[in-house]
């Protein structure tokens, strides 16, 4: 892989855990903190997809009627016991 190197600072136990990884999945320390990095750009692009269209929606007076939230509460309350 071609890139360029950056520093990062983090406490001993988070290294010793991305080491125990690496170990593990006999891959590099390089390859694991990738891997996190790629993982968390992704989560946040959706994140970011998903509140951009939240926003969209609520322009566009696009909100659950009283009966889509009371439905969904009750099958919330229902998964819970």
């Amino acid at each position: 892989m071609h890139g360029r190197n950056f520093s990062v600072r983090t406490d001993e136990s988070k290294l010793e855990e991305i080491d125990g990884i690496a170990k593990a999945q006999n891959r590099s320390r390089n390859f694991v903190v990738n891997e996190a990095i790629d993982r968390y750009l992704t989560a946040e692009r959706d994140w970011q997809a998903r509140v951009m269209a939240g926003l969209a929606a609520a322009e566009a007076d696009n909100f659950a009627t009283d009966a889509e939230v009371t439905a969904v509460f009750k099958r919330l309350e229902g998964s819970s016991k």
